[in-house]
């Protein structure tokens, strides 16, 4: 979900937040815009999934192709990117762009992913890793430690229900997650009772102050929260982000 700053503002403004102070990080009513790139980008960020395919980051997985060369052949099927974040993920004052990318769907519960970070066309990082995120979004360094951060968001879906999470990541100067939470679920390919979620809010500093809210629709309208809860504070902690450093050419 990239999040567009008058967007935004509406929605802090009619949540009664103080304005300026709080960023939404994850509201599901906020769409999420087709990745925009060049075949030039999409080339080098497909060369790199090549080679971490070839040198069999992925290949110590259940159901994953069993040879290099049937892994390169579901990757040049699955291949795609997903999402594209401006920021200055691992040097400060930088304009850098990240990018995440599908190369496998080997399972229905199992997708191979990455993420590669580019200087214009020089790459200044590259991970894999498996997993359900469809969305890559850029998170103003709410920590002011001069690095811009990662959201990333997860759905899961499976016999008629679904569950859908945020991770906040940063790269520098530690690679960790700043936040992995259950934000979302629903029974809309299944009874259709509706869908639940949670408004997630953050005051930037040293030590980022969060909030949650409670947000409730049908399946019928995916935009539109029919009830809405109260704000209250929340705690996370930081973890290891569990992502295989991959090749850089």
């Amino acid at each position: 979900m990239k999040l567009n700053a008058c967007v935004m503002t509406m929605l802090l403004a009619g949540a009664g937040l103080a304005s300026g102070q709080s960023r939404v990080l994850y509201d599901p009513r906020l769409p999420t815009p087709e990745p925009r790139i060049s075949e030039t980008e999409r080339g080098r960020v497909k060369y790199l999934a090549d080679q971490a395919a070839q040198r069999g980051l992925w290949a110590n997985l259940d159901n994953v192709p069993g040879g290099t060369r049937d892994l390169l052949e579901c990757g040049s099927r699955g291949f795609r990117i997903t999402g594209v974040a401006p920021g200055a993920f691992t040097t400060k004052g930088t304009q850098q762009t990240a990018y995440l990318y599908d190369y496998c769907n080997v399972s229905h519960a199992q997708n191979l992913q990455g993420l590669v970070v580019l200087n214009n066309l020089e790459v200044a990082a590259h991970y894999t890793f498996t997993g359900h995120y469809y969305a890559l979004y850029a998170v103003k360094d709410i920590n002011r430690n001069g690095f811009t951060e990662l959201g990333l968001e997860g759905y899961y879906g499976n016999t008629g229900t679904g569950e859908g999470w945020l991770t906040v990541t940063e790269l520098q100067p530690v690679r960790r997650n700043l936040m992995r939470l259950d934000v979302y679920s629903d029974d809309c390919l299944g009874v259709q009772t509706g869908w639940k979620s949670q408004v997630i809010r953050v005051i930037p500093g040293t030590t980022p102050r969060y909030t949650t809210q409670s947000i409730a629709g049908q399946c019928s309208s995916e935009r539109v929260a029919t009830s809405v809860g109260g704000i209250r504070s929340i705690s996370v902690q930081a973890t290891p982000t569990g992502w295989t450093p991959a090749p850089l050419k």
